[in-house]
């Protein structure tokens, strides 16, 4: 139990991962942005913005995120790009590139088509992602703005799964990890980005 909150300690992912040290309450000013998107429909929908900062530090900056479940309304991918532009549109960014859960293909087509800039699909090498983050975070070149709610309720307690490691395999249990996955989409399709900085981090 952890401010209230249950949380998985062994087997947790991402288990350098540390609320005190990797969540902020200020921002530098950002000098660029890429947004990571995991598309959900009956599952949460989440959006996060990651900047580059004038410290050159990455930052989970804002999330826009919707719960169709809680909400009892789902939304068209009309609306979901409606949605995310009026946000983006309201931090006053236009993210050089947003990436997109692969298998949303029809959600990425209707961004094309309301003229969003710089779409492409996400690279969803799953472990190679975790690997991306897990190097970002422990290497101290990662942060996260405490306005990211999602996302900060889901870091702690994403793990791996039990029954996969006893099949020999390295897997993630596929439960509360929207927000996680928009941050590894957006972190590891930037990663020959930031690479060269991890050892001026540290």
């Amino acid at each position: 139990m952890i401010d209230g909150a249950w949380v998985i300690a062994e087997g947790a992912v991402f288990d350098m991962y540390d609320e005190q040290q990797h969540v902020v309450h200020e921002l530098p000013a950002m000098r660029r942005h890429w947004v990571g998107i995991d598309y959900g429909t009956s599952n949460p929908f989440s959006a996060i913005l990651l900047g580059l900062g004038d410290d050159d530090r990455l930052y989970a900056v804002a999330e826009w995120r919707y719960d169709s479940r809680a909400r009892r309304r789902q939304m068209t991918d009309a609306q979901y790009s409606a949605a995310v532009r009026r946000w983006l549109d309201g931090l006053g960014v236009v993210p050089e590139w947003t990436f997109i859960d692969p298998s949303a293909a029809s959600y990425s087509a209707q961004l094309w088509s309301d003229g969003h800039p710089g779409v492409a699909r996400a690279d969803n090498s799953v472990l190679d992602g975790i690997r991306s983050v897990s190097n970002a975070l422990d290497g101290g070149l990662l942060y996260v703005h405490r306005s990211c709610e999602g996302l900060l309720g889901e870091l702690p307690g994403y793990a791996w799964s039990e029954e996969a490691a006893a099949r020999g395999e390295d897997r993630p249990i596929k439960a509360n990890d929207h927000s996680v996955d928009a941050l590894r989409y957006a972190v590891h399709s930037i990663a020959h980005e930031w690479r060269h900085l991890l050892a001026q981090a540290a």
